[in-house]
């Protein structure tokens, strides 16, 4: 049986400080000799998971479940996309019920972050593992030019749950609205999930959804934690999180993913 292990990373398979632990470390190696793979899915791009490349070698999905990477060759198993004029028509229905919201979007595989004059006066580094004063300040018209991969929004004033509200209700059924544990809002088109790509990712593999093993602490991994086969929430995740999950492992700080990964694995 070839068992895949599907984790967050951010809040879940990071500590607080944003690294991998020594345990952590050595779980991976335990599970790439095994021949198990452990594939990060993630709000961020491929770039920022650029310093741990010596134990993440496998597969990687980035832009919540957007775009697939095999980071053995850096090559792209496949792209979800947000097509511009979705992007224009969402943007624009939002702006008319919280003005003043500023927009950015990821582009050209992750390699190109594009935001709105304003957007980076409003962000911190770790919001996008990148320096703020590095971001360009565009019209909107030329942030939603053209497809993109994620489209990020975010509010000087306006919470980040009723930013949420309003952009659902204006979004309907065409986009997907979630967030990751920072003030701002991730939209793809609806569909398009932490969960659908790992289905994608599965079916290439010829992984059954019943023999993936996933983890995750925020509201965006709740589509992965519901379809996965087996799946734990650390135990400081969000509420959606934990409810969303089939069990709770001990946070992220104290190690929860390796933990549970370690019992896994002598079991095989």
């Amino acid at each position: 049986m070839l068992v895949l292990i599907a984790t967050d990373l951010d809040g879940t398979l990071l500590t607080g400080d944003k690294q991998l632990s020594s345990r952590t470390r050595r779980m991976l190696a335990a599970a790439a000799r095994a021949g198990v793979p452990v594939v990060p899915v993630t709000a961020r791009q491929i770039h920022g998971l650029s310093g741990w490349r010596d134990v993440l070698t496998s597969w990687a999905l980035c832009s919540n479940g957007a775009i697939c990477w095999n980071l053995a060759d850096e090559t792209i198993l496949f792209r979800q996309l947000m097509d511009a004029q979705m992007c224009q028509r969402f943007t624009q229905d939002l702006l008319k019920v919280a003005p003043g919201t500023v927009f950015a979007t990821i582009r050209d595989d992750g390699e190109e972050f594009v935001s709105q004059t304003g957007y980076a006066e409003l962000a911190d580094v770790a919001d996008h593992n990148r320096d703020p004063r590095t971001m360009p300040s565009l019209p909107l018209e030329d942030v939603v030019a053209q497809d993109c991969l994620k489209l990020v929004a975010r509010h000087p004033s306006i919470p980040v749950d009723e930013l949420a509200r309003l952009a659902v209700s204006v979004g309907g059924d065409q986009v997907h609205v979630t967030t990751s544990g920072v003030p701002m809002l991730e939209i793809s088109p609806a569909g398009v999930t932490k969960d659908s790509g790992l289905a994608l990712l599965c079916e290439h593999l010829g992984v059954d959804r019943a023999d993936v093993v996933a983890f995750g602490d925020g509201a965006n991994d709740v589509e992965m934690l519901t379809w996965a086969g087996t799946s734990w929430a650390v135990g400081n995740a969000v509420a959606q999180a934990k409810e969303a999950a089939d069990h709770v492992a001990e946070p992220n700080d104290d190690d929860g993913v390796a933990q549970i990964v370690e019992g896994l694995l002598e079991r095989l």
